[in-house]
């Protein structure tokens, strides 16, 4: 299984939009459908989980990381 962190997830999220109008064959259109499926599936179950994609995670995630570098 390939692990991903939020930010790459999210980055995969845009990659799949960004390439959904390129697929030719309905092969590639069913495999980039469940694909882009997996994806969101698993972002939400994140967001569910731990808060992640939402406002209040980000603004934790910057205060953390302020403290981090001594601010």
């Amino acid at each position: 299984m390939i692990e991903f962190d939020d930010i790459e997830l999210l980055q995969l999220q845009f990659c799949m939009s960004q390439t959904k109008n390129m697929m030719a064959h309905p092969s590639e259109h069913m495999r980039h459908a469940s694909i882009t499926k997996k994806v969101e599936e698993e972002m939400n179950r994140r967001k569910e989980d731990t808060g992640a994609y939402t406002r209040e995670k980000i603004l934790r995630d910057l205060e953390k990381q302020i403290k981090e570098l001594g601010g």
